[in-house]
């Protein structure tokens, strides 16, 4: 069976229908059944169904949507608002999941399968297509529900009520979507997990800007309370068996960073700076 991407937008968010209106002004769709009560939107290697609720609390979803359509999905792509309380602009991916608490869907200290190299993909498409716009743009941190076991990202407009609408970033976020079946960005990555810093996660931006790095689980400092063997075990599983973890090394004191290397290596995942991988260049 052919791979096929299924994008998610939700009836309760500003921002996701934004960027479902514009998906469907820029491809042919055909409907190929219902969901939800409402029409399961086919073009190319994507499905599209729209759902009622918010993303963030439809726990299970992959069982409920492959059910519908007999399929099985190799990513599932949110398209959603993004909210924070400073009100930056932002245009952001993430990996879903909880270190700690579910205080917003999901499961409490369990993770969801990424799709590194496509989430990778999607932030450097961004980084392409909306550069001109007045949103920063970056990885953010693992956080949040759905709770599922498919490989899943959320790309998101960010971060009040005056972004959600605006057309231009949902124009930009829907031509990025529709690239990335057949953009050739991170074939060549090394898969490798992010540790430190905080939640906008810069410093692992701007790796996989420059070096061939896809970035999986994504652990900022807040959560690394949470790092033991078994969590670590645990984000390797969910970042496709990654064996590289690259530290945010001044983010952190070094009697910590050579603790958690340790960690690490038990899992056979070594510690990597950005020579030991290759340049985009």
């Amino acid at each position: 069976m052919n791979r096929m991407y299924l994008i998610i937008t939700s009836a309760e968010d500003t921002a996701s229908m934004n960027i479902r209106d514009k998906l469907l002004n820029m491809a042919d769709w055909q409907e190929v059944g219902t969901f939800d009560g409402s029409a399961i939107l086919e073009h190319d290697v994507y499905h599209m169904i729209l759902i009622q609720d918010i993303h963030l609390y439809w726990e299970d979803p992959d069982k409920a949507v492959e059910k519908a359509t007999g399929r099985k999905y190799e990513c599932f792509i949110f398209a959603s608002r993004h909210r924070s309380q400073s009100g930056l602009r932002t245009l952001t991916v993430h990996a879903l999941g909880n270190y700690g608490n579910a205080d917003f869907g999901g499961k409490p200290g369990t993770l969801v399968p990424v799709h590194p190299k496509l989430m990778t993909k999607a932030l450097l498409l961004l980084k392409e297509y909306a550069s001109d716009l007045d949103f920063q743009i970056s990885f953010e941190t693992t956080h949040h529900g759905p709770y599922l076991n498919t490989p899943t990202f959320f790309i998101e407009i960010g971060s009040d009520e005056n972004a959600w609408p605006e057309e231009e970033p949902a124009v930009r976020i829907a031509q990025v979507i529709l690239e990335l079946a057949d953009s050739s960005l991170t074939d060549d990555d090394d898969i490798v997990i992010g540790v430190g810093g905080g939640h906008y996660a810069p410093r692992h931006t701007d790796l996989v800007e420059r070096m061939k790095a896809s970035i999986g689980h994504m652990i900022p400092n807040y959560a690394i309370e949470h790092l033991d063997s078994q969590m670590i075990a645990q984000v390797k599983e969910k970042s496709q068996g990654a064996s590289m973890v690259y530290f945010h090394k001044k983010s952190l004191k070094a009697a910590k960073k050579r603790e958690l290397e340790e960690l690490f290596a038990e899992h056979e995942i070594r510690s990597v700076r950005s020579p030991d991988l290759k340049s985009r260049d």
